[in-house]
């Protein structure tokens, strides 16, 4: 399960550089705007589907490890939960944008959700990176 558990977290990584892709979003050409959201689309579909690898491979090693203190399993489940429904909201920006550029409309009124979204997901991911790598500071 660890296993599977560092893999889900593999993929996940994509949002730590999100906010440096949609930072420059605006200054792209339309045609490279929508290569773009279309594989931060794609990306952030996969990413969802290894949040719940993640969910259940983390779940068995709470359960089967039971080394946890209730503080960290507390703070960790709605760090998770943040970084869950933030995912799974960036997604309607997502596809707003990309109906805006195939209807050759501007987007910039997305831009803005896109990069606040994509910016806590990485804030949020560091910081449940750095408890699952220090369990015992909390």
């Amino acid at each position: 399960m660890f296993f599977i558990h560092v893999i889900g977290s593999l993929a996940m990584g994509f949002y730590l550089l999100l906010p440096f892709v949609l930072g420059k979003i605006d200054r792209m050409t339309p045609a490279v705007q929508e290569g773009t959201l279309s594989a931060v689309q794609l990306l952030n579909r996969l990413a969802q589907f290894a949040l719940i690898l993640m969910l259940v491979s983390g779940v068995y090693m709470i359960v089967a490890w039971n080394s946890y203190s209730v503080a960290w399993i507390v703070v960790v489940v709605l760090l998770f939960l943040a970084i869950s429904g933030i995912a799974g909201a960036m997604g309607k920006p997502l596809r707003l944008s990309l109906e805006a550029i195939r209807n050759q409309q501007p987007m910039t009124q997305y831009a803005g959700k896109m990069r606040m979204f994509s910016t806590l997901l990485a804030v949020f991911l560091i910081l449940i990176t750095f408890l699952m790598v220090y369990s015992h500071i909390i």
